[in-house]
């Protein structure tokens, strides 16, 4: 097995007990009801995995190289029991999130097109997204344009973000996705989806860290059930997903909660 980067070892020691917590939210049993796997390698896995989270070093340094193969497959299973806990869960909040967002996208294309066509730029391509009728098959395209003429905006305030607030495993995942993010805006690649999602989440973890740091309520009008925690293991699910062979999980969950008070 080749040696996992930096970023995925200090994932893998925050992920763990991440899914540990949503067994326990969805419930043992529920979850055992719905798995393809028997019930005593659930059990075995959820007591072992329990075990694990109190015995492993904070230090990924400290972990033997060999046992980060296992912790892998412990991660892989954990989520597939979920995945399968969940059912059509996923699919329902992707199209729950765009029947939400779509008014404010079509709004905001609109804008941006009254604004270039003032200048005295035609875009016929953003006048077509604009116009379309709502609850048309144009529905995702018209949200989807919508987030990435916010991504240069979003880019420019998430440059501001600071690591001062987050622990040593979030400060390294977060780390990694602004100099990821700064390398794709450098040289863009052929679809940005991955990238104005990672942009979105660090302006959000941004506008987080002094909110959590002073203790006060939400002034910002940021998506409700939102916090530090949540928005680094999504960066941490798009930067290493590949890597750990994991599956691209709440994205459309995370765009919902985003643009849900916006």
């Amino acid at each position: 097995m080749a040696a996992l980067s930096r970023g995925a070892q200090h994932y893998i020691l925050l992920l763990i007990p991440s899914l540990l917590h949503e067994i326990e939210r969805l419930g043992l049993k529920h979850v055992i009801a719905h798995a393809s796997l028997a019930e005593r390698e659930i059990t075995a896995l959820y007591f072992d995995a329990k075990s694990i989270t109190q015995l492993l070093p904070d230090d990924p340094a400290r972990i033997e190289p060999s046992l980060w193969h296992d912790l892998i497959h412990c991660v892989q299973l954990m989520q597939l029991l979920i995945g399968e806990a969940e059912g059509d869960a996923l699919a329902q909040t992707r199209q729950r999130a765009v029947n939400k967002f779509l008014p404010q996208a079509r709004q905001s294309l609109q804008s941006e097109f009254e604004k270039r066509r003032q200048s005295g730029q035609v875009d016929f391509r953003l006048a077509s997204i604009a116009r379309n009728r709502a609850g048309d098959s144009h529905a995702e395209e018209t949200c989807m344009e919508a987030l990435r003429l916010e991504r240069q905006q979003r880019f420019e305030s998430m440059k501001a973000l600071s690591m001062h607030g987050l622990n040593w495993h979030q400060a390294v995942i977060a780390q990694q996705a602004k100099a990821c993010v700064q390398q794709q805006m450098t040289t863009p690649p052929d679809d940005f989806a991955s990238v104005d999602l990672l942009i979105s989440l660090l302006d959000l973890l941004r506008r987080l860290i002094p909110l959590e740091q002073a203790d006060e309520p939400d002034k910002q009008g940021n998506p409700p059930n939102m916090d530090i925690e949540t928005v680094v293991m999504s960066l941490g699910n798009l930067l290493y997903r590949q890597e750990l062979g994991l599956r691209q999980v709440g994205e459309h969950n995370l765009e919902q909660k985003q643009h849900a008070n916006i």
